[in-house]
This record gives structure tokens, sequence and C-alpha cells, in this order.
């Protein structure tokens, strides 16, 4: 084969704009986050936990160099979806609330630690440490969620379990009745309150647990834990995400 003069060059000219050339962004996961808002979907964004978890996220990504496209639904729509694999990870899941999961998904560390808090009907609080003072109520819960601290009162029928499918839902039962006292999260329940502190819609009462919650991933990521898990870590150990 003969050597035609100037290959060598065009080759290397060749390489170094192949070099050059940006990199194709790649594909970002589809995070799923909870609507906390109390609000109509389009402003879930703006609710508090969505905007501590896209915040968090944020950080994951830029440590883990995961990319992650942040879409927002109801509680129970977002479990569906990340079963059927058209959500690729949730935000904010204890593991225990999605033991009867067909699907197997594979945790990172801890992200968050939510406070649990008693919501009692405006001028129906109960006096007392809980979970005592609670004997004889309709108790509202997320549906699916386990709760240490109440767990053996249901269980005994000290109170009555009344599961719904939303923090929405939670605060409708309160309001007709059907629940005397709701479970919310700290700042679920902060929100609340803040948005009509003119006409509180529930009286706070004492907490009652808190909980761990993780990045819950799809069973075609699980590659992906060790890198999350490493930019948590390292991120927790700075003090930029507790």
């Amino acid at each position: 084969m003969r050597w035609k003069p100037g290959l060598l060059e065009r080759g290397v000219r060749l390489i170094a704009l192949l070099l050059a050339m940006p990199a194709a962004a790649a594909p970002g996961l589809r995070a799923g986050v909870a609507n906390d808002s109390f609000g109509p979907l389009y402003s879930a964004q703006d609710g508090a936990l969505a905007t501590q978890y896209r915040a968090a996220l944020e950080l994951i990504g830029r440590h883990s160099g995961v990319r992650f496209e942040l879409e927002y639904y109801p509680s129970s729509r977002l479990q569906q979806l990340f079963e059927v694999g058209k959500v690729d990870v949730e935000v904010g899941v204890n593991p225990s609330w999605r033991a009867l999961s067909p699907v197997a998904g594979f945790y990172t560390r801890p992200i968050d630690v939510q406070t649990l808090r008693l919501c009692f009907a405006p001028g129906k609080r109960r006096k007392g440490a809980a979970p005592a003072s609670l004997s004889g109520l309709s108790l509202g819960v997320l549906q699916g969620r386990s709760y240490p601290v109440l767990e053996a009162g249901f269980a005994s029928g000290q109170f009555k379990r009344v599961e719904a499918a939303s923090e929405s839902d939670l605060i409708s039962g309160l309001r007709q009745g059907s629940m005397q006292a709701i479970v919310l999260s700290q700042r679920q329940l902060d929100l609340l309150l803040n948005r009509a502190p003119e006409a509180q819609p529930c009286a706070a009462g004492d907490a009652v647990g808190s909980v761990s919650v993780m990045l819950r991933l799809h069973p075609q990521y699980r590659q992906l834990l060790p890198q999350l898990d490493k930019a948590i870590q390292q991120l927790q150990d700075s003090g930029k995400l507790r």
C-alpha cells in the first residue's frame, strides 16, 4: 500500500475535531416527587418538600454525574408509574412504605429525616401525650405508610386507622369528620398552616416519631447506587446535605 502525503496530518486533524466535539448528554433519570402542595398539581413544584428535594437532587446530581429530570405526581400515581417503569426514581421514600410493591426498588442512603406530627380537627385537640391521648379516635394516615409509634394502638383497637391516598384527602377527612386527627410530616404541616393563618384547618399536636427517606431506584438503574451513595455521603460529610 502506497503512503499518501498528508494522510497522517488529516488523521490527526480528524481526531482533534472529534475530541473537541461536546459529548452527547446522558439521558436523565425521571425522578418523581409526590405532590405535597395541598393545591392543584401544577403548583406541586412550589411545595415545601418538593422545593427541598429539588435542591437536594441538584446537589446529588452535580456530585454523582447522574442527571435527574423532576416530575410531580400525586403519591398513589407516583408509585404506579414507578412500578410500570415510567418513573425511574421515587424521591423521599422509606422502604417500609413499599414493602408490598411487586417491584423491588433499590434504596440509597437517607437523604432526609421527616418528623411526623399529629394534627387535630380545630378545637378538638386532645391533651396529654400521644399515643395514650388518642384512645377512641379515628386517626387518618397515608395509605401504605408505617408509623412505629402508633402501630401497637392500631393493632389493639385503641384507635382506628383510616387510610387516605394523599395529604389533601387527609385534610378532607378531617373537615368532614370521618377522621378526628391525622398524621402529617412537620414540613407538610407547616405549609398547610402557613397557607391560611386566619382559618387554621387543623390544630398541631404532638410529634409521633420520625422516618428516614431515600431515593428509590428502579431495578434497571441499580448499578448507579454506589455512585449516588458516595455523592450523598460526601454531601452529608460537608454539611451541604443533612
